[in-house]
């Protein structure tokens, strides 16, 4: 029973850490946050991804979101989560070292879903 509750406090520290891109610092940006919409305004998404991270305006990126999956591990309890392409954004404005906007140019693209390079 105490194993379990210092798993679900982990769990919930763990949460509060990742919990926004703007709170975390360049630290959190960096390993947590980097590439994640953070907003969605009609076809226009804002990025948590900047000049910091490389990002040019014109570079396209693959969206993608977590899908809760069956665990191939049968002896798991864990969850599991599969990535599934979703559209194609395409970086119009670096706002600065941490942040861009982006046109969606295809599929799907949702707040908190992940952006990568092609």
């Amino acid at each position: 029973m105490k194993l379990r509750a210092s798993i679900s406090a982990l769990a919930v520290i763990l949460f509060l850490v990742t919990a926004g891109c703007a709170s975390l610092g360049t630290a959190g940006h960096k390993y947590l946050m980097r590439g994640q919409v953070l907003d969605i305004t009609g076809d226009m998404a804002y990025l948590c991804i900047g000049s910091a991270d490389g990002a040019q305006v014109g570079q396209e990126f693959t969206a993608y979101k977590f899908v809760k999956a069956p665990n191939p591990n049968t002896k798991s309890v864990q969850p599991y989560y599969t990535r599934e392409e979703t559209g194609k954004v395409k970086i119009v404005e670096i706002v600065d070292e941490h942040y861009a906007r982006a046109k969606v140019l295809s599929g799907e693209v949702k707040e908190n879903y992940i952006v990568e390079l092609k």
